[in-house]
């Protein structure tokens, strides 16, 4: 699997190679196949998705255990993907994805508490969510083609080893506070941005249901290190545009399953489902509180945990070379 993020600016600027893997291609018939091939894809998601973290009172997990709580739920994802495999003598494979995506709606809750387990709550608001996602990975495997007489279909099984980068540039916008209920907080644009980057182990099982049509699924296992940072736009007592920091290590899963028809020789459709869940670690929360003479003074609490998860549904057309 494969693809790059690159950086962004004042928004998130995702650059995505379009390079990337295809989970259980259509192979083209033997007698085409040369020492290398070439497979490019293009495709669309709907995409729904759900983010939220908190922090303790102090480093050690106390005072309280959970003083502040965010939340992104119903995000609303438009995504487009693009993928490449190349593929060395049936074999070794050279894999890659990116994609791009814009939360077109959704939702946030902020909330602070004065007591252990999310009690004595004295200020919430709700927002508009939006903002933009984007990942990428590469990878390199290996195809084992098997014979299973019982089944009666070729099979297909292809490990993979790689390094992947997924991104979440998270807004909070047009909010209303509810505890105490003040209403409507004029001027509000906060931001989220989170990374999660390292390496991953995957595999893919493919199975040809007939010459033209097959069904693949594929498992993947992501380790990463985890980094983020917020602009709270509303707090004077905070910097800008780093108020808060967020660093600990988590790990990702992502399950894919897809059906795909040759139409040609050379085009593919594919219709595909994806799930994906990211968790870090307990970790470290630096407040960049400013104080009354102008002196940046960082505070460090404890980062209880951080949690990123979507499911995906959509179409890709392939063009094999």
């Amino acid at each position: 699997m494969c693809g790059w993020i690159g950086n962004k600016g004042g928004r998130l600027a995702v650059f995505c190679g379009l390079t990337c893997m295809l989970w259980g291609l259509h192979p083209p018939p033997a007698e085409a196949r040369g020492a290398w091939r070439v497979d490019f894809s293009l495709g669309a998601d709907y995409r729904r998705a759900h983010l939220d973290w908190s922090i303790a009172g102090t480093l050690a997990g106390t005072g309280p255990n959970i003083l502040s709580e965010l939340t992104w739920y119903n995000l609303e994802i438009a995504q487009v993907t693009g993928a490449a495999q190349v593929t060395v003598r049936d074999r070794l494979v050279l894999l890659g994805r990116g994609s791009y995506g814009v939360v077109a709606n959704g939702k946030t809750r902020d909330s602070d508490y004065g007591g252990d387990n999310r009690t004595l709550e004295f200020m919430r608001s709700n927002s508009k969510g939006g903002g933009e996602v984007g990942d990428g990975a590469f990878a390199i495997g290996y195809h084992f083609h098997l014979s299973l007489p019982a089944a009666g279909y070729p099979v297909q099984i292809t490990p993979v080893i790689g390094y992947s980068r997924y991104l979440q540039y998270l807004t909070i916008r047009d909010g209303i506070q509810t505890i105490p209920p003040t209403g409507a907080i004029a001027d509000l644009h906060s931001s989220y941005h989170a990374e999660w980057s390292g390496p991953w182990l995957g595999v893919t099982m493919q199975v040809e249901t007939d010459r033209r049509s097959s069904v693949s699924v594929g498992v993947e296992y992501h380790y990463a290190d985890f980094y983020a940072k917020g602009d709270w736009n509303l707090r004077d007592d905070l910097a800008h545009p780093v108020s808060f920091k967020h660093s600990s290590h988590g790990a990702g899963l992502i399950v894919s399953m897809a059906l795909s028809h040759a139409v040609t020789a050379q085009w593919d459709v594919r219709a595909r489902m994806g799930f994906q869940r990211w968790q870090s670690d307990p970790g470290i929360d630096t407040l960049n509180t400013i104080t009354a003479s102008g002196v940046l003074q960082p505070t460090v609490t404890r980062l209880n945990r951080v949690n990123w998860r979507s499911v995906s549904a959509g179409l890709a057309a392939t063009y094999h070379f």
